[in-house]
């Protein structure tokens, strides 16, 4: 009897694993069906609109604008430049000057995310929040360090405009005491 019984449990877990085989085969079969399948429909309707983050990155290079300044028009360079095997981009305004300031961007699932080391002595984080669809990239607001709240000025918002492959604009948003105080635009070429 207890022989019996053996047999019959070694049947049970034989059956039992014969089972969870031709499970696992069904779902290694569906997969190498739908895989290739899926992969092909998404080639052959790729999103219409562009990552900000991969516009940025044709941004390498060095860019100058001029500034209207108290004793006439102020160079002003910007430098991009990819770094971290490419999946993040610094930007250095006022490059080797003690007015140096550097942004990164990084990508964030379809979004973009910017850090500014800004002269203010504070590290705004700003962040896209909608899709590009035209020659404009929107960086706003989310959080910063070296603040004691959002109240502190700081750097707000960027809009980054790609004219051409030669030319950008930037402007970037100062906020006060919850409130916008300033907009400062810079034009730049490509040098």
């Amino acid at each position: 009897m207890v022989r019996e019984q053996s047999l019959h449990q070694s049947e049970i877990r034989t059956a039992g694993t014969k089972g969870a085989r031709a499970h696992v085969f069904l779902l290694v079969l569906a997969g190498s069906l739908c895989g290739p399948w899926s992969g092909q429909a998404l080639a052959e309707h790729p999103s219409q609109l562009p990552m900000p983050f991969e516009l940025v990155k044709t941004l390498v290079g060095t860019w100058h604008g001029n500034k209207q300044a108290l004793d006439g028009q102020e160079t002003i360079t910007v430098d991009y430049a990819l770094t971290a095997k490419g999946t993040a981009v610094v930007e250095r305004i006022f490059p080797d000057t003690p007015k140096e300031m550097v942004s990164i961007y990084t990508q964030d699932g379809h979004e973009m995310v910017m850090t500014h080391y800004c002269a203010l002595g504070n590290q705004p984080r700003m962040k896209t929040s909608s899709p590009v669809t035209g020659n404009s990239i929107t960086l706003s607001y989310i959080d910063g360090t070296g603040m004691r709240s959002a109240q502190d000025k700081h750097m707000h918002e960027l809009t980054l405009t790609i004219i051409d492959s030669r030319h950008i604009n930037h402007e970037w948003t100062v906020f006060e005491s919850g409130r916008e105080q300033v907009t400062h635009s810079f034009a730049f070429a490509r040098r």
